[in-house]
């Protein structure tokens, strides 16, 4: 009888136990972000947090850049330096927060270290100044676009030396579970256009998100082209986002079968229209190269821009023209990917049409971590990627994906090397003009199988369409 009672006992505390703190919203993230460190945010699911959670000195936003801390900065004049004052506004963070975040960027070492070169020196100068260096020749625009993104972001010293996490963001760090959740809780009790509390919870398979969706459960998760024809995502509650990503297949640059006509060829073979159409049902926009098409537009100034071409015979006819022809079509060629059915499916429909040139190809479908960690190695023939901007500019499309200096897990994923690309680069200011240069050159080579710019879209709740400013989040 006791034994029966304790097992009651142990029921009540199973099924009667206190519910949950309440959150306003329920987000679901794809993965578990690896960092919450504003210096080494690079995956997506770290990047959305960073939006809640960081901030740094400076914001962009398509205001264009601006600083809500600082009340004023001038240029200091100096002989051989490039020197700037501030003054901060009395809300802004402690000035020691501030220096410690920004010498963490010359000081440590961290996947972007390379982005911020142009930064020399921070100097605490009193409780509400400071005084920044930066190289010379690095322009005002530079230094405050590299200054608005995560990496950059203010976190606390004292609470960093102690192994937790003080942000300054719209919404500080609750709690965090490993691969199950993360909390957070608005900073400011009168901002009450977010809401108070949001739980993310890391789920990976996007029907356990629909399924808690359809129960109440969830109110903002990313759709997969699969779920696109759902009833639920109508135009009312669907959120779409063009222009910030960009698929590609990856041609490993190390195996020199890959040559010039090879890489043209398997460019030559892709029917983008027809994937897009029937597969994608029209969630996908062609680019340019390497770029979403929208940032050529913006930037070429009305000149013509001819998107790639699909041409199967004159492909047949480079790939003749390639050194290991005519055994490069007897080779298995390792086509690698992550092992859900979205790429997979992408992945069968550019296998098909490489097939349909002659080539032989073995798809091979892998876990995040394992797929990452091994074209970082330089293993594999050819990999499907997706590349999502930090931020609003060409050259996010541009470096590092491209620069010579960041091979494989840099960014750098298909070993491209160009030493003129890498000098463009390296520019302390660069232009339009620069860009169209990089973006010609790299079209000329053809690194990539270029694809497409995928659309993102969000099936959301009507709680979250209350919160009009958390679309810019996601």
């Amino acid at each position: 009888m006791r034994t029966l009672s304790l097992v009651f006992f142990l029921l009540s505390l199973t099924f009667c136990r206190k519910e949950t703190p309440d959150f306003d919203l329920k987000v679901a993230l794809p993965s578990d972000s690896a960092h919450l460190d504003p210096l080494h945010i690079t995956d997506l699911s770290g990047q959305k947090l960073a939006k809640f959670i960081h901030q740094g000195l400076w914001i962009q936003n398509s205001d264009g850049i601006h600083s809500p801390w600082i009340h004023s900065f001038k240029k200091i004049p100096h002989p051989t330096k490039n020197l700037w004052w501030f003054q901060l506004h009395p809300f802004a963070p402690p000035v020691d927060d501030i220096v410690f975040s920004l010498s963490r960027l010359i000081r440590e070492t961290y996947p972007r270290k390379g982005d911020y070169q142009f930064l020399v020196q921070v100097r605490r100068i009193s409780e509400d100044q400071m005084e920044l260096e930066f190289k010379q020749g690095t322009l005002e625009t530079e230094w405050k676009e590299k200054l608005s993104l995560p990496f950059a972001s203010i976190i606390g010293k004292k609470e960093w030396e102690t192994e937790t996490l003080k942000s300054y963001g719209k919404y500080k760090l609750i709690d965090w579970k490993k691969n199950e959740s993360i909390d957070v809780e608005r900073q400011k009790e009168t901002d009450t256009k977010f809401p108070k509390k949001i739980r993310f919870l890391i789920l990976p398979q996007s029907s356990t998100s629909l399924f808690l969706y359809r129960k109440g459960k969830l109110d903002a998760f990313k759709l997969t082209d699969f779920l696109l024809s759902l009833p639920e995502a109508n135009s009312e509650f669907t959120l779409t986002k063009k222009g910030r990503s960009i698929q590609y297949v990856a041609i490993n640059q190390n195996n020199p079968c890959f040559d010039k006509h090879f890489r043209t060829a398997v460019n030559l073979s892709i029917p983008r229209l027809l994937i897009i159409n029937k597969l994608l049902e029209n969630h996908a926009d062609l680019s340019y190269g390497p770029i979403p098409i929208d940032y050529i537009e913006k930037i070429s100034k009305g000149k013509n821009t001819k998107v790639e071409n699909y041409n199967k015979e004159l492909a047949k006819k480079e790939l003749e023209q390639s050194k290991c022809y005519p055994n490069i079509k007897l080779t298995n060629l390792e086509f690698r990917m992550r092992g859900d059915d979205e790429n997979q499916s992408k992945g069968r429909a550019i296998k098909q049409a490489l097939e349909e040139i002659g080539l032989t190809v073995i798809l091979r479908p892998m876990e995040k971590a394992p797929l990452y960690k091994e074209n970082g190695e330089g293993k594999g023939d050819l990999t499907l990627l997706t590349w999502y901007s930090d931020f609003d500019s060409v050259w996010n499309f541009l470096d590092p994906l491209f620069h010579p200096e960041k091979l494989g897990n840099g960014g750098n994923r298909s070993f491209y090397s160009n030493k003129d690309v890498g000098k463009i680069l390296d520019k302390p200011f660069k232009n339009s003009r620069d860009a169209l240069t990089v973006i010609e050159k790299i079209r000329e080579d053809k690194p990539w199988i270029f694809l497409w710019s995928i659309q993102e879209n969000y099936l959301v709740s009507k709680e979250f369409l209350r919160y009009n400013e958390l679309a810019d989040f996601l």
